[in-house]
């Protein structure tokens, strides 16, 4: 999960490596060595830096994972947890998941201060029924018998306010965005959240005796990385193992682009995919040459960049242990395309194609009124945080531009984050079908500040009664209309190779999910004199559940 920025953005939002960032980085052998570079020397001694947030299932996983580790290693190891969030101007405290987050965090670092030694056991105490943190925290506190009243002064006082904020400060200079962040000894931590793969990465620092009986590796992502190399587990799961290193089969990666397009960048791609393919050789082409005329002929570009490997990527190791990479692409004449899907890539070479798939998409680019199609998950925070900043330039613009809500769905009409979510996203399709999209962002912005995937189909109901929308009306809409309106989503998702939340357009054309990014986009494209609104730039604020501008949630 990713934390709040604050007042700060992180600029334009480019077109991101939708498959290759959530299927390949996440889940390919070799995105999950240890730690990043080479493993340093055994100094005696580990640090373990640990930013998480309390509510994060991620970060409770991680926390959970790291606690028996901690207590084999006991005095070896320095271990420091802190929380995620920000802090505005007037010294207010934000979270991703709201303010039980707050009060989590809170509680959870005064319990650090006055029972050091049985923190994380209470903190592990309170994972176990994590959607309750922090109610649950008495409970747990009697349970391990810890000095409650120091705790619960600390936490209702500024005393666990002034934790909070010096946690928030160390988790912003550690640069630490998603929870969990984990350092072993300052290098980036980015194996697997297991008790074992914890235990094994801090042994490559620590000379405590438990690690004498710790097996170096059990499979191959438990080697450490070396550049170039692909990594073998020799002997897996004993006292003997060791690591072995080979190098990769050589591939080519021929890129079609156009060097005229400005907005045609493959750099980030093309790093990612050395990344993987470690023995790669790339060749680019323009499109406007006879060879990318060709090209674009026979493999049937419609979109660029397009990235083609030649039939030898067949022989690398990522193709050959992980069947996952190999469904990004599609065979064409004997080699290998990676889907447009997969890249993002939005650059139409047939400008007429592009009309053609907009009109069907209900973008007319002859219409004088500007129009902006966003793309969310109810309940994915990144999406949530480009929910807010639209909602901004709603209200600098109003009926002055049209603003069109969409939903990143399967083709079978489910969503990412489960049943609660896609039935979420069917009721505020129903918001804005039924009560406009003024009512859609009070209704989603309340429902982002009050409900969660795991509760929505009992929270809803509330939320619409609080702003006067007919619940009534939202049933009957959800019980008889969710398929059809599921599948226009999917239809829409498909004709744009929209796989991301939050994937924002503008008449058409994408645009970073910032508010200022998108009331730039949008006043551009006004023809005539400009709505007042245009005028000055949108004060940038602390969103009540935001994630950073950058990022996504992949179905």
């Amino acid at each position: 999960m990713k934390r709040k920025k604050g007042v700060r953005k992180s600029g334009v939002r480019k077109s991101v490596l939708i498959v290759l960032g959530i299927i390949v980085i996440a889940a390919v052998v070799l995105a999950v060595w240890l730690i990043a570079g080479k493993s340093g020397g055994k100094s005696g001694k580990a640090t373990v830096e640990m930013y998480v947030m309390s509510k994060c299932p991620y970060g409770v996983q991680a926390e959970d994972a790291i606690a028996p580790a901690l207590k084999t290693f006991g005095s070896s190891i320095e271990f420091k947890l802190n929380f995620i969030g920000g802090i505005d101007s007037s010294g207010n405290f934000s979270s991703l998941h709201g303010d039980s987050e707050i009060k989590g965090d809170t509680v959870q670092l005064c319990a650090a201060k006055y029972e050091p030694s049985k923190y994380m056991d209470f903190i592990v105490c309170m994972n176990k029924d994590a959607a309750n943190i922090p109610t649950n925290w008495e409970k747990c506190a009697d349970d391990l018998k810890l000095n409650k009243a120091s705790i619960k002064t600390c936490y209702e006082s500024a005393e666990g306010r002034q934790l909070l904020a010096s946690s928030f400060t160390a988790s912003e200079s550690a640069g630490a965005q998603g929870s969990p962040t984990i350092k072993i000894n300052g290098k980036d931590y980015a194996g697997q959240r297991d008790s074992a793969s914890f235990t094994r990465a801090i042994c490559q620092y620590s000379s405590n005796p438990a690690c004498s009986s710790i097996p170096l590796c059990t499979k191959d992502s438990d080697c450490a990385s070396q550049e170039g190399k692909i990594p073998k587990c020799i002997n897996p799961g004993v006292k003997d193992a060791k690591c072995e290193y080979a190098e990769d089969a050589k591939t080519t990666l021929t890129v079609v682009n156009d060097i005229t397009c400005s907005s045609c960048d493959s750099l980030q791609i093309t790093g990612a995919l050395q990344q993987m393919f470690l023995n790669m050789d790339v060749k680019t082409v323009d499109i406007n040459s006879a060879e990318g005329k060709k090209l674009v002929s026979d493999y049937k570009i419609d979109v660029i960049p397009s990235f083609i490997f030649d039939k030898s990527v067949e022989n690398t190791y990522l193709w050959k242990n992980n069947a996952q990479v190999q469904t990004i692409f599609e065979s064409v004449n004997g080699n290998y395309k990676i889907l447009d899907k997969a890249t993002g890539a939005s650059h139409y070479v047939n400008p007429e194609k592009r009309n053609e798939i907009l009109l069907q998409a209900g973008i007319n680019l002859s219409d004088t009124t500007p129009q902006i199609d966003f793309y969310v998950m109810a309940f994915c925070p990144y999406g949530n945080t480009a929910e807010e900043e639209v909602a901004k330039v709603y209200a600098k613009l109003g009926s002055s531009a049209e603003f069109r809500p969409h939903y990143v769905v399967s083709n079978d009409g489910s969503s990412l984050h489960g049943v609660q979510e896609a039935n979420q996203d069917v009721r505020e399709i129903c918001v804005n079908k039924y009560f406009g999209v003024g009512k859609w962002f009070d209704f989603t912005i309340a429902i982002n500040g009050n409900c969660t995937a795991q509760n929505a189909d009992a929270c809803w109901e509330n939320v619409a009664n609080s702003l006067e929308l007919d619940p009534v009306k939202i049933k009957d809409c959800q019980q008889n209309e969710a398929t059809a309106l599921l599948a226009r989503e999917a239809q829409l998702d498909n004709l744009l190779a929209v796989d991301s939340s939050p994937t924002i357009f503008v008449n058409g054309d994408k645009t970073a999910s910032d508010a200022n990014s998108m009331l730039s986009a949008l006043c551009d494209k006004f023809a005539g004199a400009k709505p007042a609104g245009c005028s000055g730039t949108i004060a940038e604020t602390q969103a009540a559940s935001s994630a950073p501008a950058s990022g996504g949630c992949g179905a």
